[in-house]
């Protein structure tokens, strides 16, 4: 699987200074126009970007995956801590409103708002709160505990 992605990653890198090159070869002006043949190696750069990314975000979730499944001490608290994270979210999603919200003031200024959209932008602060306030607790704790 490493050789795999070493192999991915000098093909992709090899195509990146390809595309380096040609933009750099190229005028600024030319580059500046649009529908100029630069802008599409430019184009062709930011979608090489695009897919390196999407690429390297799934070959680390694989690598990572594999490192989990291999040591199932590591899988189960991964679990628990996946758990206790939706949990979480669970207490928060019940905690949140869409009281209190100025739904006219928002289409004023064109913007267009539902109440669904509301309660979860509150779960995800109530969420923050909630994980602030254990990562608090979690370091007061472990600082106890070592003494």
């Amino acid at each position: 699987m490493y050789k795999i992605a070493k192999i991915i990653a000098i093909i992709l890198g090899v195509v990146g200074l390809i595309l380096w090159v040609l933009i750099a070869r190229a005028d600024s002006d030319v580059v500046a126009q649009s529908g100029s043949s630069a802008n599409n190696v430019v184009g062709l750069m930011l979608t090489l970007g695009v897919w390196t990314t999407i690429i390297v975000a799934i070959a680390t979730l694989l690598f990572s995956l594999v490192g989990l499944a291999s040591e199932p001490a590591k899988l189960k608290k991964a679990l628990l801590s996946v758990g206790v994270f939706a949990v979480v979210a669970l207490i928060s999603y019940l905690l949140a409103t869409s009281d209190g919200f100025d739904f006219d003031k928002m289409a004023d200024k064109g913007i267009s708002v539902s109440t669904g959209t509301v309660k979860l932008v509150d779960a995800g602060l109530w969420t923050f709160y909630i994980l602030a306030v254990l990562a608090v607790l979690a370091m007061v704790l472990g600082s106890f505990k070592k003494q």
